[in-house]
């Protein structure tokens, strides 16, 4: 806007040079000579030629920026593959036709991974994306033509062969530790984890494999501790499983058991102190990838544990799970004291804190069965829902719904008659009795905490009468099953209502009033037509003694309420 108000300006401040000339010329030729007036000369002016500036557009930022990015990037990065896959080629076709002799083709391999390593060192400034890339390539180079000459050419050793690729491994581990570079230590791990595998001669060596492992674990907790990666960690704890998992298939059973559960525990330990450390330090930037590797350190320790203890120990084996699980919970208890939590710090320890509540449960149903069993879970579930509570973890609180829905209905794989049982007196009922107690002392604890704690209350009462009509259903006859149905909703109901009444609970009134119209609803609808004489006399005489006893009650409370 202002580039043209100032060309306007300057297109007019000529237009008034111009006509001020011409008046000044006129004016002259009227007081001089034609002569003198001819000889005077007047310049005109320079006139200021308007430029007009144009905004220079790079051409990056334009419309050409996607041909620029090929010329300039893609053509390059082609132009060294394509250089490279020449270079591969040509070294194949020297190998065929036997140009150059084994010692030969080691040493252009060593010597190939020199430039790489040379060029990555020299652009860790200019290209800090770049260079641990270009080192990593370097060293797995170097790494790949020292080992082609053990397994192709037999030019040394097993033992020299693994000691030069440890000493690869460990310069690799100096450089990502001195460079803080997460891409070259992945590089780095994967030579280490790589090397026993290569030189491998099949003699199921595992007391000196696992204690190699455990070893550079240890060294790699060392160093993860000043090291704010993501990704790496997550990998060599998968690499460490699938390695264990590769032996013990098919050598586990032969083995003793000291070495791979010690490696195990070990990497166990030294992942959760180690991530949970790191989770301290990192909580308030973005710790999802520090979360992932704790929830699988649990996973697939527990997994491990699991696989070894039904072999070594099967008759321990849930308790030396939860042995396991013990131990997690102290880490992350011991991690939540030295944190000072805010709320979001608190959301993701409560995610954290729900990953061995599934592994909890499959102990308790490993080491348990039938009516044991059932009360088990009812028992987990109310104590989860205690703790829950009173470490105030909303999500833990939460999760103990579906646990409780199993628990509760769990029961029913057992709702058969067994010989000399005495209805309302055995173990189902027992647990019955128990869920139903459960459910309302949980109701109570946690009223204050949680709105969601109704669930607890509007679950007691009817799972009470549910275990009532199943024990009248398995031990009672046919013709009396409507009649105790009816008896024990109004019983129920009645004790219900009057605690209501006495204590103001309202909930208990409801309760109790539901109860009684189911029972009017029954007696009038189906055991009216169906109940034998004598039953339909009993159960009229104790609905209309209830009702009147009811009505009473309501009375009573209207007069005190007015």
């Amino acid at each position: 806007m202002e580039e043209k108000e100032k060309k306007e300006i300057l297109s007019k401040i000529q237009s008034m040079e111009k006509e001020l000339f011409f008046l000044k010329e006129k004016v002259l030729s009227f007081g001089e000579s034609k002569a003198t007036s001819s000889s005077v000369t007047l310049g005109l002016p320079k006139q200021t030629p308007v430029i007009e500036e144009k905004d220079t557009v790079s051409l990056e930022e334009g419309p050409n920026w996607f041909i620029q990015w090929i010329g300039q990037n893609l053509f390059v990065k082609l132009g060294v593959f394509s250089l490279i896959l020449a270079s591969v080629w040509f070294f194949y076709l020297a190998i065929e036709e036997y140009w150059i002799n084994e010692s030969v083709r080691i040493w252009i391999g060593i010597i190939s991974s020199l430039p790489i390593l040379w060029y990555g060192h020299k652009t860790k400034e200019t290209r800090p994306y770049l260079s641990p890339s270009l080192l990593g390539l370097g060293i797995a180079v170097l790494f790949s033509a020292y080992y082609s000459g053990y397994v192709w050419y037999d030019l040394y050793g097993t033992e020299t062969c693994f000691v030069g690729l440890i000493l690869l491994s460990l310069t690799a581990v100096g450089l990502s530790y001195s460079e803080k570079s997460e891409v070259l230590f992945g590089f780095a791990s994967l030579g280490v984890f790589l090397a026993p595998i290569l030189v491998s001669t099949g003699q199921n060596s595992y007391p000196f494999l696992f204690t190699y492992l455990l070893i550079w674990n240890v060294l790699f907790f060392w160093i993860r501790k000043e090291m704010p990666w993501k990704v790496v960690p997550l990998i060599i704890l998968l690499a460490n499983h699938l390695i264990f998992a590769a032996w013990a298939d098919g050598n586990l059973s032969e083995a003793k058991v000291f070495f791979p559960l010690v490696f195990q525990l070990g990497v166990y330990l030294l992942f959760l102190i180690r991530e949970f450390q790191i989770l301290k330090n990192t909580i308030e930037e973005n710790p999802i990838l520090t979360i992932v590797s704790i929830g699988f350190t649990l996973g697939l320790g527990f997994l491990q544990a699991f696989w070894i203890f039904g072999i070594f120990y099967p008759t321990l084996k849930p308790f030396l799970l939860t042995l396991v699980l013990i131990v997690f919970y102290a880490i992350y208890q011991r991690s939540i004291e030295d944190n000072s939590l805010t709320t979001n710090k608190k959301k993701l320890y409560d995610i954290i804190g729900l990953f061995g509540l599934p592994l909890i449960i499959s102990v308790i149903v490993m080491g348990l069965t039938g009516k044991t069993l059932a009360f088990s879970l009812i028992s987990f579930a109310f104590v989860v829902t205690m703790a829950a509570t009173y470490s105030k973890q909303l999500y833990m609180y939460l999760a103990t719904f579906p646990v409780w829905f199993f628990a509760l209905f769990y029961i029913f794989a057992f709702t058969y008659r067994s010989f000399n049982e005495i209805p309302f007196l055995n173990g189902r009922f027992f647990i019955f009795f128990t869920g139903s107690l459960y459910l309302l002392l949980s109701y109570f604890y946690s009223r204050k905490f949680s709105t969601f704690s109704k669930f607890f209350l509007y679950s007691a009462y009817p799972y009470f009468l549910l275990g009532n009509f199943v024990e009248i259903y398995l031990g009672f006859a046919p013709e009396k099953r409507l009649f105790l149905y009816s008896i024990s909703l109004i019983f129920y109901g009645l004790i219900t209502l009057v605690f209501g009444f006495q204590k103001q609970i309202q909930s208990l009134k409801v309760a109790g009033f539901v109860s009684l119209a189911l029972v009017v609803a029954k007696f009038y609808l189906y055991d009216f037509w169906n109940l034998s004489l004598g039953y339909r006399i009993l159960a009229g005489l104790f609905l209309g003694i209830t009702l009147i006893v009811t009505g009473t009650f309501y009375n009573r409370i209207k007069k005190e309420t007015t």
